[in-house]
């Protein structure tokens, strides 16, 4: 929206891009502050405010902003100081504050020490800063002497207060170290309405689901059930999906709180959109807790894909194009978990049966009961470094260097990605029987690649589909892709930002194909 016309206030509603990762507006006539809200947008890495009219000062909240990397406000009306909170930004590394009015002293930590990442001239009031800068003093107001006086009466009172925060963080450490489990999750689940979710009791959701009966029921998962629901949120009814924990299973109050922590950081049209959460006492006041989905009316693409699972459901056959969309949305979905979300996070269990297939048969990734929410900003620390991890997992889709106590890093999901794709176009399980004795899903391909592709194929895309040059074209691009991100050594794959141009490559590819056959 650079260089147009555009005027008056910068407006709130931006606050709502959060997957928008780059917004330029400069070369433009706003006049009023810079508003508060923009950094609400968890997944913006460039704002470019440039060439405005825009007064006051510079909000301390864009600072928070922790995956911003460039920030332009150049030739605008701003004031007063360089925001403090500008300091602890790791991630930024262009700030061009050139041609305004501000004044006080340059930090000279973070990127106020790199001379080409700062950009602050025509600011005359500024000063301080690292010495390269050539920045006058600060001027010291105060008198030295009535300085030291206030130092040496404050030296008892300070160490007082010293003692007493040292001796409050222990308190506080001690009842955060030995709460309950269940009165962690409490606060966790409440953290997590409390902010943008819609309350909802054990009574809404047992209404909602006909009291939870079999009737309702869609699926069953390693911590507890999913039911379809419909709900009443404001003024509209919907479909729901309500995934309640079986909180008997070892591990299921974790799952519970890792799925609300992930849920809550990330917002894509190829995840599973999550509606709210429910932690309270069910009717006999025994502990209880769910969360609930947007409901997606075509299933897990496990039954898609393997239709003998649930014979009294038949569905009907994927065709090839729907499976590259599916896999592009996948790509989609794993690209923005590992680099456009902040904290980044790795989902640890992907497989058919956690996609679902929403309108239109668009993919969208859920069940993040294993992910791991990274907290190194580099993003994956030392991927061949040993740690107490084990399985994080599905046999057949865990990395195998999770099995052998390797970090946790999104090269795990590049290696779930690849088996994926190979059971999409294969039809083939990775736990099938016929995988034994060392054979294994990627040596069967690999033994079929790239000459005999045809004869490893799912036929029941065979069945319906008749173009058998475009089908060994796509499987030949799939096969050598799959291989590539499921390869043992996690250095030796691929990663999602480089996955998703080759997808998005294929399905082009075979577009342009069947045009060009219809056309003749």
């Amino acid at each position: 929206m650079h260089n147009n016309n555009l005027s008056g206030a910068l407006p709130d509603a931006l606050s709502s891009c959060q997957s928008l990762m780059e917004l330029r507006m400069d070369g433009n006539s706003f006049n009023t502050t810079i508003p508060v809200s923009i950094s609400n947008m968890r997944g913006l890495e460039l704002l470019n405010l440039t060439k405005n009219s825009l007064t006051g000062s510079i909000p301390e909240e864009l600072g928070l902003m922790k995956g911003l990397k460039e920030l332009y406000l150049a030739h605008n009306n701003l004031s007063l100081q360089i925001p403090e909170s500008f300091i602890s930004m790791t991630s930024l590394y262009q700030l061009d504050i050139s041609f305004n009015d501000l004044d006080g002293q340059v930090p000279t930590q973070g990127v106020f020490s790199n001379l080409t990442g700062f950009m602050f001239v025509g600011n005359d009031k500024l000063c301080g800063g690292i010495q390269e800068l050539h920045l006058p003093s600060c001027r010291v107001k105060s008198n030295r002497r009535i300085l030291q006086i206030i130092r040496k009466a404050g030296i008892l009172s300070t160490s007082v207060i010293l003692v007493c925060f040292i001796l409050a963080l222990l308190v506080f450490y001690l009842k955060k170290r030995f709460r309950p489990l269940s009165a962690r999750v409490e606060i966790i689940a409440s953290s997590f309405m409390n902010e943008m979710y819609p309350r909802v009791s054990y009574s809404d959701l047992a209404k909602a689901t006909n009291g939870f009966t079999s009737n309702n029921l869609v699926g069953t998962g390693r911590y507890g059930s999913v039911y379809k629901g419909r709900m009443r949120f404001k003024n509209s009814v919907s479909d729901v999906a309500v995934k309640v924990f079986d909180l008997e299973q070892s591990g299921s109050s974790k799952s519970f709180v890792a799925e609300c922590k992930a849920l809550s950081k990330v917002q894509h049209r190829n995840l599973i959109g999550v509606i709210t959460c429910c932690s309270c006492p069910n009717l006999n006041q025994n502990d209880f807790k769910a969360l609930v989905f947007e409901f997606m009316p075509y299933g897990s693409l496990d039954k898609w894909i393997h239709p003998d699972i649930d014979p009294s459901n038949p569905v009907k056959v994927l065709t090839l194009i729907q499976r590259l969309n599916i896999a592009v949305d996948i790509g989609a979905a794993l690209d923005y978990l590992h680099n456009n979300c902040q904290p980044r996070i790795v989902h640890c269990d992907l497989k058919p049966s956690n996609i679902l297939l929403g309108g239109d048969m668009v993919a969208h990734v859920g069940d993040f009961g294993l992910a791991k929410i990274l907290t190194d900003p580099v993003g994956e620390q030392l991927i061949n470094s040993k740690s107490s991890v084990g399985i994080m997992g599905t046999i057949g889709y865990v990395a195998p260097e999770y099995g052998e106590g390797g970090q946790i890093s999104p090269y795990g999901d590049v290696y779930s990605f690849g088996i994926l794709l190979l059971e999409m176009f294969t039809g083939k399980v990775p736990t099938h029987d016929m995988f034994s004795a060392g054979l294994t899903l990627q040596k069967y391909a690999e033994m079929a690649y790239p000459e005999l592709l045809m004869d490893i194929v799912d036929p029941l895309l065979l069945s319906v589909e008749n173009a058998w040059g475009e089908i060994n074209c796509v499987m030949s691009a799939i096969t050598r892709l799959a291989l590539v991100c499921s390869r043992r050594r996690p250095t030796d794959r691929l990663c999602m930002r480089e996955v998703v141009p080759e997808i998005h490559t294929i399905r082009a590819s075979y577009v342009e194909k069947i045009n060009k056959v219809v056309s003749d």
